[in-house]
């Protein structure tokens, strides 16, 4: 069954509904990087198994010494240790700073830190299968040609080793190496002639 770019926003629009209030009621009664850690881990994990088509989110303890600045970083009121999150080439620490939480040194605000933990390039809205060429080539999306969404619902005539397409354009290729973008018109052709070989054969 072929994943609709409607249908894999809307399930990432319900993750993220679902886990901003379970992350926001575990920042507001976790005061300890120890306790918020397993569940932060167990709340990523989760995402990671819905949404099956990204690469699957790292969540590790770092000594805060390590991401922070060393001009700021203050063993006497900041936590020894942080919680990275990761995705790909993207991360964001979170630690315990006197009485509140601070995400990457610069967000203190709870409801603001829910809003950025849970955004990551990889659960954005693709405008074109250049830009998913792009998330796979980078890391953000795994190379799978059944998990991978079609954005739109008008298939092309032919949609053997296609990645994925849109209006205009179709992603081909077997593997990461191979990969391009062309135009639905320069496919048919393709396809045209491959159908031509296969006959003659």
């Amino acid at each position: 069954m072929l994943l609709r770019i409607e249908s894999m926003m809307n399930e990432i629009n319900r993750i993220k509904v679902e886990a901003k209030k379970e992350v926001l009621s575990l920042l507001q009664r976790c005061f300890e990087v120890d306790r918020l850690f397993p569940e932060l881990q167990r709340i990523f994990q989760l995402i990671s198994s819905r949404l099956v088509w990204i690469d699957p989110f790292v969540i590790t303890l770092q000594e805060t010494k390590n991401n922070i600045d060393p001009c700021y970083y203050d063993p006497e009121s900041q936590s020894d240790y942080s919680i990275v999150l990761q995705q790909a080439s993207e991360s964001k620490y979170l630690f315990r700073e006197f009485n509140y939480w601070n995400l990457d040194d610069d967000v203190k605000e709870n409801e603001e830190i829910v809003n950025q933990i849970l955004s990551w390039s990889a659960t954005r809205k693709p405008k074109n299968v250049r830009e998913i060429m792009g998330l796979i080539k980078n890391g953000f999306w795994r190379f799978d040609t059944q998990t991978i969404p079609k954005l739109s619902a008008q298939c092309p005539a032919d949609i053997q080793e296609l990645i994925s397409w849109d209006e205009k354009c179709v992603l081909t290729g077997t593997n990461m190496q191979n990969m391009d973008v062309i135009t639905r018109e320069q496919w048919k052709q393709v396809a045209e002639r491959e159908r031509w070989y296969n006959d003659e054969k």
